[in-house]
């Protein structure tokens, strides 16, 4: 099961190649219709909030509640935040991840559903290499 952080779902809802090689994609999208991947419920929300960012007004994303919509009919999957996970996420600090809680939240997510992590952050993917604790779903190679 493959876990997409934020930014990958975004590019997978734009077909934003330039950050992601194509076959990466294509992968992502057949996981997604055969059930097999998956994002933090959490990410919904921080997706509202960058659409309602000026800064971000140049991204190519419908409204958020559709977009959610249309990606679980295709066969995303939704992982709810258990009040264990929201604990998990804060204890990622002992283990020296960084503050972001958006961040931990996914991470979190990843690490008690035994899911690879689809990410391109720098610092996510420097933690994940470091503690060996993190499988990674390489998006840069075919």
């Amino acid at each position: 099961m493959i876990l997409l952080d934020t930014h990958v779902l975004v590019w997978c809802a734009t077909g934003d190649t330039t950050k992601m090689t194509g076959g990466r994609m294509d992968q992502i999208d057949a996981a997604i219709i055969e059930g097999q991947a998956a994002v933090s419920a959490a990410t919904f929300w921080e997706l509202e909030l960058l659409r309602r960012r000026p800064a971000n007004s140049s991204l190519r994303l419908p409204p958020t509640a559709n977009l959610r919509l249309r990606l679980l009919s295709d066969g995303l999957r939704e992982i709810a935040p258990s009040g264990d996970l929201m604990v998990r996420a804060v204890q990622l600090e002992d283990e020296g991840f960084h503050l972001d809680p958006m961040d931990r939240m996914i991470v979190a997510t990843a690490l008690q559903g035994g899911f690879q992590l689809a990410t391109a952050d720098a610092q996510i993917i420097s933690w994940a290499n470091h503690t060996g604790r993190l499988e990674l779903f390489d998006i840069h190679t075919d």
